[in-house]
């Protein structure tokens, strides 16, 4: 019988309660607590969660087989490299880190260890998204909003690190490409970075992606529109649904779909609509499931640290851009 690994936690916040939550229930892994600078707060936890808390982060590391790393992002690089100094496996939350030259350093230390390097990307893991990938083919031009009412929490990095760098990740997942320009604005208002950003970034095969991210809106918002030839999908992450849209009836539509007669440019079509709903999944459990299998097979998880500094170079040259431009 294989003996299971060791993983504990790293920075018990908003996000990193929702790790021990799941980690402390984990059937195939050997939860053995987590460390966290409040040590009030962490008592609290503990008994919550009914975990071990660390006093010393070293006894935690030395300890554990992986780490989950859930702490503020300027935090990142000097707790991973402490933890691949003992050869130990890390799930880093997004982004990787603040700068490249961490996250390389990162990249680079974990490939000399032979270690895991897993990057908290959970989108890659929504059930409604991975089935939207199963939907569009060869999208010309995909539309991405990610709104949020303001928290004061989070705001030590710009909206574009903070909302942004998911929707980063899943345009590269989701074009293989090679980005050719970038354009963006944005503003600050609320805090001393930037709080809403937009994006124009085109892609070497031609398709263009517009992203619009913002932490000053009235309403969560979670909208991803693609389109391509006689295809149009407008996902809802929130209900979530997919509404597709399309000229032709392909293996995408239901035999349950609406059919209409429309008039166009080019004369009378049938319209083909239909509405999905994906199944649930818990994208949080998936993603440690990921972390597991990785540890456990020595093979590279879903969203790897080379992935994680794509996405994390093209929202730091997003942030530049807007910072240039007068934000």
């Amino acid at each position: 019988m294989q003996k299971k690994i060791k993983i504990g936690v790293i920075g018990a916040g908003h996000l990193g309660k929702y790790h021990i939550n799941h980690l402390s229930k984990h059937a195939n892994i050997d939860f053995v607590g987590f460390f966290d600078t409040n040590q009030d707060s962490a008592k609290k936890i503990a008994e919550e969660f009914s975990v071990k808390s660390f006093q010393k982060i070293d006894d935690l590391i030395s300890i554990s087989d992986g780490l989950h790393i859930v702490t503020p992002t300027n935090f990142h690089h000097q707790i991973a490299i402490k933890c691949l100094e003992q050869n130990k496996d890390v799930f880093i939350e997004k982004p990787i880190t603040s700068t490249t030259k961490e996250a390389d350093e990162i990249i680079q230390m974990a490939a000399s260890k032979k270690c895991i390097v897993q990057v908290g990307h959970i989108e890659r893991f929504n059930p409604t998204i991975n089935k939207l990938k199963k939907i569009v083919s060869s999208p010309h031009y995909i539309e991405i909003e990610r709104l949020a009412p303001f928290q004061a929490r989070g705001t030590e990095v710009p909206v574009v690190l903070d909302l942004m760098v998911h929707d980063i990740d899943l345009i590269l997942s989701m074009v293989d490409s090679t980005i050719i320009d970038v354009h963006a604005s944005g503003a600050k208002m609320m805090s001393n970075t930037v709080d809403l950003a937009h994006a124009h970034i085109k892609f070497e095969n031609g398709v263009v992606a517009n992203l619009k991210s913002s932490r000053i809106a009235q309403n969560y918002v979670r909208k991803i529109r693609t389109y391509e030839k006689n295809l149009y999908t407008i996902t809802d992450l929130m209900i979530p649904q997919i509404e597709v849209y399309g000229l032709e009836k392909t293996s995408v539509f239901s035999d349950n779909c609406k059919e209409q007669a429309v008039d166009t440019a080019g004369g009378s079509k049938n319209l083909f609509y239909d509405k999905i709903i994906p199944e649930k999944q818990d994208a949080l459990l998936a993603e440690i499931n990921n972390f597991i299998d990785s540890i456990n097979s020595r093979q590279a998880p879903v969203v790897d640290g080379k992935q994680g500094l794509q996405a994390l170079e093209i929202a730091l040259d997003i942030e530049k851009k807007i910072i240039k431009n007068g934000s």
